[in-house]
């Protein structure tokens, strides 16, 4: 892995998961980090409009660009032992057309994105920019809570649905990331009480089980499973019990994020707030 992306709205939240992906660089001995910054033209100014003024769009990006040459100036100070190199990319429009803009001539391996806005988790990730890329977009991306702080990466824990395994678990970017960090890789299964079905007919589970293990048998992970009514608390309990530093997701449906940060839930931070998570897009 040699760039990571960070895209900034200068809040600190965004700052926190810069530090955040300095530190994952340095482990996973990264050589770049670019700064990226979407802007765009408030609603009351549309630059298509006539009569619209394009040194006031212009002053817009000026503005961006200022704001990232002061940011990277300060991550340039805090961290100028590390040989990182730090460059900077200000775009118009949304973060995912400016990632799928600077995409176009530059390979992306990995996004390091923070829970933007204040407020409860569940009030601001969901519909945040940040779980909009990690729906819409294929890109390896790294969600940074806006409490955590950086641990070496030394457990890996794939939350892991054991339906149609062989054909949504992206192995290779799992045995990627188990590289790179050099970490142990946990398998953690959890459902409610088994159903009637499940009684009955309890080859069909262990069908399951046993395609996950052919899937990720090169990876020699080590597996656990557990029964509890509610999902967001078994992950809890199990994290905070083995002290996982970053959690792989790979959502198969969009509503995966609504679910797992629903405000239902009585745990107001989902995973704990000092666990990162770890979104890769399903095998396809």
């Amino acid at each position: 892995m040699k760039t990571i992306i960070v895209p900034t709205d200068f809040s600190t939240t965004a700052s926190n998961a810069a530090d955040y992906a300095v530190h994952f660089a340095q482990q996973v001995k990264a050589e770049r980090i670019v700064l990226l910054h979407a802007y765009e033209i408030p609603v009351a100014i549309d630059p298509m409009m006539p009569g619209i003024q394009i040194p006031e769009i212009d002053g817009f990006r000026e503005s961006a660009e200022k704001r990232l040459y002061q940011f990277r100036a300060d991550l340039l100070l805090k961290y100028s032992n590390t040989g990182l190199v730090f460059d900077i990319h200000a775009v118009y429009g949304s973060i995912l057309s400016a990632l799928e803009d600077f995409g176009e001539n530059n390979p992306i391996e990995l996004v390091v994105m923070g829970i933007t806005g204040g407020g409860a988790l569940e009030e601001t990730l969901i519909g945040s920019n940040t779980v909009h890329i990690a729906e819409h977009s294929h890109i390896p991306l790294i969600i940074v809570p806006a409490k955590s702080s950086f641990k070496p990466i030394q457990k890996l824990l794939f939350a892991c649905d054991f339906n149609d395994a062989e054909k949504y678990i992206p192995v290779e970017q799992i045995g990627n990331m188990q590289q790179l960090t050099g970490a142990a890789l946990m398998v953690f299964n959890i459902e409610a009480e088994p159903d009637e079905f499940e009684q009955t007919f309890p080859g069909t589970v262990m069908g399951e089980s046993f395609a996950v293990h052919s899937v990720l048998e090169k990876l020699n992970p080590s597996y656990h499973f557990s029964h509890d009514e509610n999902f967001i608390e078994g992950v809890n309990h199990f994290v905070d019990e083995q002290q996982v530093d970053l959690i792989i997701t790979v959502p198969k449906e969009h509503n995966f994020f609504a679910q797992l940060f629903s405000s239902s839930h009585t745990k107001k931070l989902a995973f704990h707030s000092h666990v990162p998570i770890l979104v890769l897009s399903k095998n396809n």
